[in-house]
This record gives C-alpha cells, structure tokens and sequence, in this order.
C-alpha cells in the first residue's frame, strides 16, 4: 500500500529547482506534507501555492510547517496524523 504521509528534512533550505519534488508529492496522493529544518515555512508555502495553483484544479493536502521543533517530533506527529488510510511515512532529507 502506497503512504500517503510525507515527512521533509530541510538542511539546504528552499529553493525552486525542488518545485518538481513538490509537484510530484501531489501527483503521488501523498495526504500529509510536514516540512521541517531550514526554511521550513516557506517551504509549506510554496507546497500550499504549488497545490491550489491557478485555482482550476486545486489539489487537496494538509500541510505542516514545524520551526524549532526536532526532526523525530515531526515524524511522531506525522506518524500519529489521520489520513484516509493506513499509512508509514517517508521521510526525505534534502
């Protein structure tokens, strides 16, 4: 069964070369998006605008942006976070 819960690690921080990997998380069904570490927030941003888009075809995701918080924090949320079935969560360290 596919995950549908997504957990990002920032080290870098944001930049628009990884507006693929973004778009692509939607094209996965992934429910859940957590981002956390450099640029955190504007990386959930980015996803929200990334998901709504021109506004025709709005894809839905719950986004998270969690500064100051630990990477295992987040994963335990994301673990513990209800989507629609069950799932792990992958875990992405850029």
């Amino acid at each position: 069964m596919k995950n549908r819960k997504f957990v990002l690690v920032s080290k870098t921080g944001y930049h628009q070369k990884h507006d693929g990997l973004l778009r692509s998380l939607l094209d996965e069904g992934y429910e859940l998006f957590c981002v956390v570490g450099v640029d955190c927030e504007l990386w959930e941003e980015v996803m929200d605008e990334i998901a709504v888009g021109d506004g025709s075809d709005p894809r839905y995701l719950t986004t998270t942006s969690h500064p100051g918080e630990t990477e295992n924090d987040v994963i335990e949320f994301a673990k513990m976070f209800s989507v629609s079935n069950t799932s792990e969560v992958d875990v992405v360290r850029i």
